[in-house]
This record gives structure tokens, sequence and C-alpha cells, in this order.
């Protein structure tokens, strides 16, 4: 009888799921908004646009930083919601959600799939609690999968998805790429495509006047790139094969979110073969759609040559532009399976029912990403990404926010600053500041802090009691809060210390500085 009860238990249909897990989503990504404590490179963004009274001063104040515009220009239209950093989060939330209810309502993947990428790493939290630029480029890639098959009646929103990706991030710009590749290679490739297009009455003047949009946006954007070109470094050596295994090393990143360990070549030479095995397993799924074959080949190519050349990247934050193409790849050849260009029945290990074929391998893949997608959640409600908030509150709560403060590294105590919404002595630039000015700053030997604070009070003679704020790296060891160092020009006095935080380098700690006078 109980058996029969538990067999007549219906469970939700595919419709629940659909509406459930995006609403989820949407809902847990809100309340990490009001949770989520910035670090240092995320309240840059919101200083620069911040500070910055108008577009001339917002493009002045961005230039140093190496990124495009883009970015800074949606923090600054959306930064007096509320006058505090919340206004950055709250416009990252809608564009992250955007991106996701994108995915749900238009992407040919089944529900697990779907529920898998939702929750994994990138999506849920590297580019959605984290607020950075990358979420730009996930919204855009997934608007370009979802309107491309309106290829066939005007390019103009293709041109936007090229141009507003070149003028968000470096390597946006392999998106960029390959969405421009496979528009023009299908032109040339599919003469159903062209006939379609130009069965349209005004395609010139639409061709026309996309070919005149991505063209602009792309210049606009190499020429904030080109401003930071000294900067760059590039490859000593052409030929070099550990770095070429390092690259091939960010590939496997975007696939498994692991880096191998690029100092132990036997780690090196596995991922790249585990590697090799992914991207042939992926050609092999793909290939059927010459569109969603271009896209992928060009994409990862100009990626690879990126890293390979200019920057290798630094963190998953970078090499989840590969999983971007991968997973955008799938959903155009998945898209598309009526209009197969290949058939074969040919049968081999990454072939259907076979050891690596690729569903098989990608769900793996996504069960890696949710795990770690879901334990980085988590983690964020217990520990503070940074304690630059906490530290802030606390100078609030004491009423301390009116004193001189003394702050280093300058890179470090932005988010402090941002809180606080003051600027602070940074001796990396020489005077009052609130954010690293890449242009304008020196680089300090943080073991010479204090002979910096004695600068400081040479410089300021009125100015006889401070606060000393030092990021975890410039802190000065083994002095607990309530112990003093004497120096024949002033006191050090150890206040407090704030360790609370993922990030060692955002652990601070707060000093008095008083001036010993006769």
């Amino acid at each position: 009888m109980e058996f029969k009860r538990i067999n007549q238990i219906q469970l939700p249909d595919q419709r629940f799921y659909e509406i459930f897990l995006p609403t989820l989503f949407i809902i847990i990504g809100l309340f990490g908004v009001f949770n989520h404590a910035l670090w240092r490179d995320e309240m840059q963004g919101w200083l620069v646009a911040w500070q910055s009274d108008n577009l001339i001063d917002l493009w002045k104040n961005n230039a140093p930083s190496g990124h495009p515009v883009l970015w800074s220009l949606l923090i600054y239209f959306s930064k007096n919601l509320t006058g505090t950093p919340v206004s950055m989060q709250l416009m990252h939330w809608l564009l992250g959600s955007s991106a996701i209810l994108i995915f749900w309502r238009f992407s040919p993947f089944n529900v697990t799939t779907k529920a898998l990428f939702t929750f994994g790493y990138f999506p849920f939290w590297e580019y959605y609690f984290v607020c950075r630029h990358y979420v730009i480029a996930e919204l855009i890639i997934f608007t370009f999968c979802s309107i491309y098959h309106l290829k066939e009646k005007t390019y103009i929103p293709f041109s936007l998805c090229i141009g507003l990706l070149a003028n968000t991030q470096a390597l946006s710009w392999s998106l960029a790429f390959a969405i421009g590749m496979t528009l023009v290679l299908d032109w040339f490739l599919n003469s159903n495509q062209r006939n379609n297009y130009k069965r349209n009455k005004n395609w010139i003047l639409d061709l026309t006047t996309s070919i005149a949009i991505s063209s602009t946006l792309l210049i606009f954007g190499a020429f904030s790139l080109l401003q930071v070109r000294d900067s760059v470094k590039l490859l000593s050596s052409f030929i070099d094969i550990r770095h070429f295994l390092r690259v091939i090393g960010q590939i496997f990143g975007g696939y498994m979110l692991i880096i191998p360990n690029s100092s132990r070549f036997f780690d090196l030479v596995l991922c790249a073969l585990i590697t090799l095995i992914l991207l042939v397993s992926t050609i092999t799924f793909i290939k059927f759609y010459r569109p969603a074959l271009i896209y992928f080949f060009s994409g990862i190519i100009f990626l690879f040559l990126f890293n390979y050349f200019l920057f290798l990247g630094d963190g998953s934050r970078h090499y989840g532009y590969y999983f971007l193409l991968i997973i955008s790849s799938l959903w155009l050849a998945l898209s598309n399976q009526d209009r197969r260009f290949t058939f074969s029945n040919h049968q081999n290990l990454f072939t259907k029912g076979n050891l690596f074929y690729f569903p098989r391998l990608l769900t793996i893949c996504l069960t890696i990403h949710l795990v770690v997608g879901i334990h980085m959640v988590i983690n964020d409600f217990r520990i503070p990404y940074s304690s630059g908030r906490e530290t802030a509150q606390y100078i609030q709560t004491k009423g301390w926010e009116d004193f001189p403060i003394f702050a280093t590294r300058d890179v470090e105590v932005a988010t402090v600053s941002g809180y606080l919404d003051r600027e602070f002595y940074l001796p990396e630039l020489n005077g009052f500041g609130s954010y690293a000015q890449w242009s304008n700053r020196l680089i300090l030997d943080r073991t010479k802090t204090l002979d910096e604070v004695q600068a400081y009070l040479d410089k300021f003679p009125k100015v006889n009691k401070l606060l000393l704020l030092l990021s975890n790296r410039s802190s000065i060891k083994n002095l607990e809060p309530g112990e003093s160092l004497y120096f024949e020009e002033f006191k050090l006095i150890a206040d407090s210390k704030f360790e609370n935080s993922f990030h060692d380098s955002e652990m601070f700690y707060l000093y008095w500085v008083e001036r010993n006078v006769d």
C-alpha cells in the first residue's frame, strides 16, 4: 500500500523547473548584492566612476586602467541609484540575471544541463557575485546566440554585439573576433544566407550601417586599449614550450576549473593531453554545423594567441572566456541541428555512446563547476571577500572618519576608501586619493612604511595625530592591539586588526600615530 502511494507522487514538470531555478538564482543573487563585501578590483571600478563629475573625467580616470570604458560608463550612469557601491552591485546583478534569463529562455540545452550551468562557478559566482566587467561579455554572447537566426534579415544587432564586446575588456576581443569571422565566412560560404539576406529591400543600407557601427566601436575600443600599450610585455621568445603548455593550461582551466602547476612539467603535459581530448571531443560534436565550428575555432585561436603573446591571464576570471566560447559554440550547434552541413556514421571514441562523447564530458565539467560555484557562494555568506567594509564600519562606529588617515598599499586600501567615501593620504601618490592611479603612482618598499609616515609628518607639521591604515603585507608584524612602538619623532599605537577576509591581501590593520610634542 505504501509503495503505491510513493508511486503516485507527482514530481514537478519541466515547466516548474524552468521558472523555479532562474527565480532562485535571481533571489540568491539579490541577497548577495547586500551581503557581498567588495574587494579592491571591484571597488576600483566603483571609485573611478564615482569620482568622475562628467564623461570627460570618466574617460581620463578610466584610461590608465587598461580597460575600455564601457563598464565604467555603466557604473557612471547607475551610481546615483543609492549613492553607494550597492548601486554598482545592483546594476551588475541586473546584467547577470538578464544573461541567465536569456540562457533559460533561448538556449537549446535540457533542464539538467541548464541547471548545472546556471549554478556553476562562472555564471553563479565569478560573473555574478563578483562585480566586474566580465558579466557584460557573458550577457552579450548569450544575446548573440539567442538572435543568431536574425542574420538572414539584418546584421545591425550583430555589429552592436561585436562593437560592445570590443569595449568591454581586452579578452572580449576574442568573442568579437569569433562572431565577426562566423558571420563573414557564413556570408561567403553559404549561398542560401546571401540570397535570403539580399531579399530584404534595404540590404545594402543594412550591411553598410552594420559595418560602420562595428568599425566605429572597434576603433574606439582599440584606442582605449592602446593607451596602456607601453605596459604590455611581449613574449621575449617566439618559441617557448613551457609557456605554450601554460597557455594550454588556461584552456584546461576553462573546461575543468583547474590550472596545472607551471613549475611541474609533468602536470603541464598531462593537462595538455587531457585538453587535447576535450578539444577533439568538442569539435567532433559541433562539426555538423559549420558556423559553430568556425566560431569555436576563431575564438579559441584568437584567445590562445592573445594568451601566448600578450597576456597569459591572471585567475579564473580570465580563462572563463574559454568556457564562454565552449558553451556558446555548443548553443549555436544545437540550435541549428536541422541545418547540418556534414553527416557521418563513422564510430570512434568521440561519437555517441563512446568514452569521450562530448555531452558526457560536458556533464562532468559542469558538475565540477556546480560544486565549486555553490561552494564559493556559500563561502561568501560565511567569510567576507574583503575585510574592507568591516574596517570602514569600525572607523565610522568610532566616529573617526574625519581624522587624517595615512593608508598604504593604495591598491588594497581602496576598498576602505570606497566604503568610507573619502580620500586618504597615499604615499604611492605622494598626496591624497582613493584608488590606484596607475599612471601616476610610485612603487614603494613596504618595509619602509614608517619612513613614509615620518615624511608625512614633516609635510604636515600641524597634524599631531592620525590614523594609520595598513593592508596585510604592509602591516607591522608582531604588534598586537594596545601595544606601542616609540620612535624619535612619534609614537605608534596598535588599535585593531581585521583579519576575517577571504583575500589575505585584504586584511587590514589600524594604528594611531601620535607626534612627540615637547
